[in-house]
């Protein structure tokens, strides 16, 4: 018996829209009935981004506050699986992901649904995770499973490049020395795979396995050193977000928080890396260790 699958996305680069190209495959080689939502924002984000843009999207990012987008209509009421794929932005879902997790279509759909959320990620993707799984589970959603794609470059590395090519439009390699930013090709293609296990998981009524099979293949994999940081970032960027809403003046103080981003980036986050690793990590093993399976999961029930 044929299936409906609903795969709702935002793609600004072009690159989660190869991704979930590539999930879905299997379910149409299958023959199920696979329709696409693609949330698509009233005043379009510009790609390539510039500076002054980019940076202003932040406050509404970390403050959960939904942009208008345009209606979203569908075909059916009622789907066997729903695909919510996603990218973080200032270590919240984007604004075109808040939005629709905010729509109340979608909010409706997704109730007693089993859900799927794939991120595509630079690495540090975790706390707007939570904020999806809370989500999620508010809306009585059933999470079967949550893939995790990212850049696997360094740190600092990743930084540089994913700004190199958001600014200017260009994957490729920067100064023909740096890698190439964003998610590898081999990655973004093996979205097939987790895509088969699913269809067969969807066509068996064995999703609620399917997370487990997951994990075994690499579907989510955390760094608690970037957990750590993520963990102490997000308080700090609530608080910019605070300041640069009550601001009059609000383009000033986004160009202080740039600054100070590059700052906390570049000089900040190695000396906190260090201290991580030589002190943090070893005084608290048990609790990352508890975190980051946390992290890993998934909540089957809301």
């Amino acid at each position: 018996m044929n299936k409906r699958v609903l795969i709702i996305y935002y793609s600004q680069t072009g690159q989660l829209r190869q991704i979930v190209n590539n999930f879905a495959q299997p379910f149409e080689s299958a023959m199920h009935e696979v329709e696409y939502i693609t949330i698509e924002p009233e005043k379009p984000f510009p790609f390539p981004w510039d500076n002054e843009r980019f940076f202003d999207a932040m406050p509404e990012c970390v403050t959960d506050k939904p942009m208008a987008i345009k209606p979203i209509t569908v075909r059916h009421d009622k789907y066997d699986l729903i695909v919510f794929a996603w990218q973080p932005w200032f270590l919240s879902p984007s604004l075109p992901a808040i939005a629709a997790m905010h729509s109340d279509v979608i909010c409706a759909l997704i109730k007693n649904t089993p859900v799927i959320t794939i991120a595509g990620s630079r690495n540090m993707w975790i706390q707007a995770q939570e904020r999806i799984r809370q989500w999620l589970k508010k809306n009585q959603a059933i999470h079967v499973g949550n893939l995790v794609l990212k850049d696997k470059a360094p740190n600092l590395i990743s930084a540089v490049t994913v700004q190199y090519w958001m600014l200017t439009g260009k994957k490729d390699k920067m100064w023909g020395i740096f890698p190439k930013p964003g998610i590898a090709d081999d990655d973004i293609a093996s979205a097939v795979n987790f895509g088969l296990m699913a269809c067969q998981a969807l066509e068996e009524s064995k999703l609620e396995d399917l997370h487990k099979n997951w994990l075994q293949k690499g579907a989510v994999q955390v760094n608690t050193t970037l957990m750590f940081i993520e963990s102490r970032a997000i308080m700090l960027f609530r608080i910019w977000a605070k300041i640069i809403l009550s601001k009059k003046n609000r383009n000033l103080w986004i160009n202080i928080f740039r600054y100070y981003l590059l700052f906390a980036l570049f000089i900040i986050s190695p000396i906190v890396i260090v201290l991580f690793t030589l002190i943090i990590r070893p005084l608290l093993y048990k609790k990352l260790a508890q975190q980051k399976i946390y992290a890993e999961g998934v909540n089957l029930r809301g």
